[in-house]
């Protein structure tokens, strides 16, 4: 429980270091603020909620990345899963594809709201996504090859 409370008063507290005075005439209001640290704050909490409900249905971390083959032939024992490798290393992509995605989303908000004459400039982001796309592949090679067999 107490990591909870903990975690929760940092979801609340975090973006109230961007409140502080500046010198700037053209920082963002309180306002603009919250408004561009709410994709932050929600992946954060979307985090704590999922974190929890599988805490409450007892599923670990490791059942969700292994690898359950097809059901046990007539008779047969059951196969015991087997770590995959790929699908872990599709997994820390996935989640550092979502976490730069809402830091760079959450940069851009802030960045609009301080400088709202210029516009920003996303277009070399496309190699971004390509780069984190990457970590995919092993587990879709794996998958397309069992489908193969």
């Amino acid at each position: 429980m107490k990591r909870i409370k903990l975690l929760t008063s940092l979801i609340v507290l975090s973006p109230a270091c961007c409140f502080a005075q500046s010198n700037q005439p053209n920082h963002p209001t309180p306002t603009e603020t919250i408004v561009a640290m709410l994709p932050v704050s929600f992946f954060l909490l979307m985090s704590i909620m999922i974190m929890i409900k599988l805490k409450k249905d007892r599923t670990k971390l490791s059942d969700l990345l292994s690898e359950k083959d097809a059901p046990p032939p007539t008779g047969g024992t059951p196969n015991p899963a087997s770590a995959s490798t790929s699908r872990f290393i599709a997994f820390i992509t996935g989640i550092v594809a979502l976490i730069i995605g809402v830091c760079l989303s959450a940069f851009f908000m802030f960045v609009y709201f301080s400088t709202s004459g210029k516009t920003v400039d996303l277009s070399n982001l496309t190699n971004v996504i390509w780069g984190l796309g990457i970590g995919v592949l092993p587990y879709g090679f794996n998958k397309a090859s069992a489908a193969v067999k």
